[in-house]
């Protein structure tokens, strides 16, 4: 997916690509420590077998790099990064192949 990551699917997409949205988030003891449940969105070029394979390789790799987002950013320090549930949800109007990814953050702002 390279640089195709974004919060909404643009007008004019290149396929495959990652949509990025933070579910919830919450102080966990303080404001000095957040929790968030961020939700990525795995999109294929369509619903074919290959694509959703491809689809399903792509969340595979976002859910166990996770992990590797830990350090410092500029928007602050992620503490933790957890890959969690994995749920294939193809688009209901276009029958592209689509895999919804839960990480759970922790990170100080």
């Amino acid at each position: 997916v390279s640089t195709r990551i974004y919060d909404r699917i643009p007008a004019a997409p290149t396929w495959p690509l990652l949509v990025v949205s933070t579910v919830d988030d919450d102080e966990a003891g303080g404001p000095e420590n957040l929790q968030a449940r961020v939700q990525v969105d795995c999109w294929g070029l369509s619903g074919s077998q290959t694509d959703t394979a491809q689809a399903r390789l792509i969340a595979r790799t976002v859910r166990s790099v996770a992990r590797d987002l830990a350090g410092t950013w500029p928007a602050g320090k992620i503490r933790s990064a957890v890959g969690q549930t994995t749920i294939p949800s193809p688009d209901p109007e276009t029958g592209r192949a689509r895999f919804f990814i839960d990480l759970l953050v922790e990170l100080n702002p």
